[in-house]
């Protein structure tokens, strides 16, 4: 599978039934990512690394 940055995490909102990512990017966009199953992949904090999966529609 092919990677690809999106950015950078600016911050996370919390909206109660579950988070969003804001993403900036190196233009200056936000994109927003619903932090559900279906789009986060996997967390590494380590290596500063968020996989996500983006289902259709999303961006």
């Amino acid at each position: 599978m092919k990677e690809k940055s999106f950015g950078k995490v600016e911050d996370i909102y919390n909206t109660g039934s579950n988070d969003i990512y804001v993403v900036k990017n190196d233009l200056g966009k936000q994109i927003l990512l619903p932090g559900i199953p279906d789009v986060i992949k996997d967390v590494d904090l380590n290596n500063k690394k968020i996989t996500v999966h983006l289902i259709p529609g999303l961006i």
